[in-house]
């Protein structure tokens, strides 16, 4: 009656494994709590950059269109180049010049001897 209780139920070698294990277990729980911290503060990242993008097309980019507008106004244009005497001149609109650009000559067909 007395033997049983004196032998021990397990080897040495089986709690070496099973504390390994829990080590292991440990150590991937700790490494993916890490890589899921590091996924959240990138999609945090993210969404300042969109929003700070956002932002800017809000805010920036419709003043920069009105300006860009309002220097190319046509008839503005035109009293412009008048005022800093340019020689440009005003063609009818159905009196577009058609030109034809021809390939240029290949300098490698024409060696010289």
């Amino acid at each position: 009656m007395n033997k049983s209780r004196t032998n021990t139920s397990s080897h040495p070698f089986v709690n070496l494994i099973f504390v390994l294990a829990v080590g292991i277990a440990a150590t991937g729980a700790v490494k993916h709590v890490l890589y899921r911290n590091e996924q959240i503060q990138t999609v945090r990242k993210i969404e300042l950059t969109e929003k700070n993008i956002s932002s800017i097309m809000q805010d920036e980019i419709p003043g920069v269109q009105a300006e860009i507008s309002r220097q190319l106004v046509r008839y503005d244009i035109r009293e412009k180049l008048r005022k800093n005497g340019s020689e440009l001149r005003e063609y009818p609109p159905g009196f577009p010049e058609v030109i034809r650009v021809k390939p240029q000559a290949d300098p490698e067909k024409f060696v010289s001897p």
